[in-house]
């Protein structure tokens, strides 16, 4: 469970100041020098404040991926594909845009056949048909392919551009979601059950990509280990969906691997055993094979983020905790009235995952946007606003007895706050490519036509 982001190197300064502080006297880059023209005269946009348009011609792009399976494996496949398999004139972000289609038609295909996730269980044997996760397998690995492409043919075709990294980093933060929703419908999670499950499989990626930006936001690079989500954790995800198609659903809810590793040390007379403070939360019937799988993931990426968290908050100061504030509050008011009263997530799994993603990609995408803008990140999101109301609401109503929303106010509330906040993000993406795009002098899927080029034929004279 690792965010779905491709960096290159760089080591942050020791210093106690902030990137934001030190970017005139440290530059980094990743491959070829883009070219950038010289800012544009002051325009009057929407988003993009004046100091955000020049500072973005200045941005160089840091990060490095030290994955042994990407070194080896998966970029010397990708670097091979745009060499020899990608024309030149193909646009970088055409190349993204294609990779997440693949994505976006295998969460559709699954949303038809498991509107509600847990389908492929509880429908039995052959009511949900495996292809749909072979699909989802190999839609996984085209897009982890193609997301290794796309960073290479900007190189190879000197169009790289911060547009480019805000683009492919929308994606990947579109796809954390997608991809959990997937991984869930092929374990056969039940939403109404298994909520706190549901809920760490889709709220730990996301934490894990919020904050490896938020890290890059103040250190200046992005710097993945050696195991990381871009790589083996794209690969695993898609191991899991071939399993399922193999096998079948049901493998994932026996205990074969509480079994072998954890029933010996529970109560062992003989040697090391558990302390009973965690036997006493063993069910009696053992822990079903994906609940352990997430356990382990769950305390190795605990341990990793702790980690970080504390290492950047040394190095920068304790006010950088402060730009965490809209994750947790999202975490905290999505898990809150959900698991007070599990029949909404119940019947309204698919809107709950579409609010639950637009509303992260509005905020890490703003995060990424004022890092390479050079601007203050505003950590008080005013798209949250609707969702802290209705966890008070719903806190009000199971804890408090105070019934303000019946079960229809619930489920339209819901359906219209995800509706609103979708044209919100939609309309400030268009809006945002179209000033990136003006302020560069750059098409977003054209690196052929010159932008400031006539697009009107001259008339032939005869």
């Amino acid at each position: 469970m690792m965010p779905n982001q491709r960096p290159n190197s760089s080591a942050p300064s020791t210093t106690a100041t902030t990137h934001k502080e030190e970017t005139e006297n440290q530059q980094h880059t990743n491959g070829t020098k883009q070219q950038q023209p010289p800012p544009t005269k002051t325009a009057n946009y929407y988003y993009l404040t004046p100091h955000a348009a020049t500072e973005i011609h200045n941005f160089k792009y840091s990060g490095a991926d030290l994955s042994l399976l990407y070194k080896y494996i998966l970029s010397p496949l990708a670097q091979f594909l745009v060499d020899y398999a990608t024309p030149i004139t193909v646009a970088p972000n055409t190349i993204t845009l294609f990779g997440f289609g693949w994505m976006m038609v295998s969460y559709c295909i699954i949303w038809y056949y498991c509107p509600n996730l847990n389908e492929a269980l509880e429908g039995g044997s052959g009511a949900v048909p495996g292809w749909i996760f072979l699909f989802n397998c190999i839609a996984m690995l085209v897009y982890q392919t193609l997301d290794n492409m796309d960073g290479k043919q900007a190189r190879r075709t000197g169009s790289s551009s911060p547009l480019g990294l805000l683009f492919d980093h929308g994606c990947d933060a579109a796809n954390s979601i997608i991809g959990s929703a997937n991984w869930i419908a092929a374990w056969g999670y039940t939403p109404s059950t298994d909520f706190l499950q549901c809920w760490v499989m889709i709220f730990f990626p996301m934490g894990i990509f919020y904050i490896s930006t938020w890290e890059e936001f103040f250190t200046g690079s992005l710097i993945l280990p050696i195991v990381n989500g871009p790589s083996e954790g794209l690969l695993f995800g898609a191991s899991l969906s071939l399993i399922t198609f193999l096998v079948g659903v049901e493998i994932w809810h026996g205990t074969e691997l509480y079994d072998a590793f954890v029933a010996p040390y529970v109560n062992n007379d003989d040697g090391f055993t558990l302390p009973e403070e965690i036997v006493e939360r063993i069910p009696s019937n053992g822990i079903r094979n994906n609940d352990l799988m997430l356990i382990g993931g769950v305390i190795f990426t605990s341990i990793a983020l702790t980690a970080l968290i504390i290492k950047v908050a040394r190095q920068y100061g304790a006010q950088t905790l402060r730009h965490m504030i809209p994750y947790f509050v999202f975490a905290i008011c999505t898990y809150v009235p959900f698991a007070l009263d599990t029949t909404i997530i119940e019947r309204n799994a698919r809107t709950y995952l579409h609010l639950s993603s637009v509303l992260f990609v509005e905020m890490v995408t703003q995060l990424m946007l004022d890092h390479v803008t050079e601007e203050k990140y505003n950590p008080y999101r005013i798209a949250l606003v609707p969702l802290v109301l209705f966890t008070f609401l719903i806190v009000g109503r199971e804890v408090m007895g105070v019934d303000m929303m019946n079960d229809r106010v619930v489920d339209d509330y819901l359906l219209s706050y995800t509706v609103g906040v979708t044209v919100y993000l939609l309309c400030k993406i268009r809006i945002l490519i179209h000033e990136l795009c003006a302020e560069l002098n750059i098409w977003c899927f054209d690196i052929v036509t010159p932008r400031n080029a006539t697009t009107t034929p001259e008339k032939k004279v005869n």
